[in-house]
């Protein structure tokens, strides 16, 4: 049972996931077009920037670890945004349980808690993210 206030993420999904993907150890990601947002995914697959993940890393927050992603552009995000400066992004990997501040729900959806959802959205962009507020049990 959820014991705070938590938080559905549906972030943007600017690509797709590479054919050198494995899940659980490695994610390349190709980006296809980016609308600026911190937190993107792919699946259930979240990348985050490293901005944001700096802001991230001082806190108490549960649930995540961090790992390396390896990015590439389409030819199709050229075609849209030229030589657009992207950020450097990093696999936001979720090993959280419900009792922590990031965890993965039953139809694969990024989970947060209240906490981590505040910080998120004061400390960097994710205004392109479905976000459902989730009533506690």
């Amino acid at each position: 049972m959820l014991s705070r206030g938590y938080y559905r993420l549906k972030p943007d999904t600017p690509g797709q996931l590479g054919s050198k993907t494995v899940s659980g150890t490695h994610v390349q990601f190709i980006f296809d077009d980016w609308f600026g947002d911190d937190l993107i995914a792919c699946s259930s697959f979240f990348l985050v920037t490293e901005k944001l993940l700096n802001k991230l890393e001082g806190t108490s927050l549960k649930g995540y670890s961090i790992r390396n992603a390896e990015i590439e552009f389409s030819p199709l995000f050229y075609d849209l945004n030229g030589n657009k400066n992207v950020p450097k992004f990093k696999w936001l990997y979720i090993n959280g349980l419900p009792e922590d501040d990031f965890f993965i729900d039953e139809e694969g959806c990024l989970v947060v808690s209240s906490a981590a959802y505040e910080h998120m959205k004061s400390k960097g962009n994710i205004d392109n993210c479905e976000v459902e507020i989730l009533v506690n049990a």
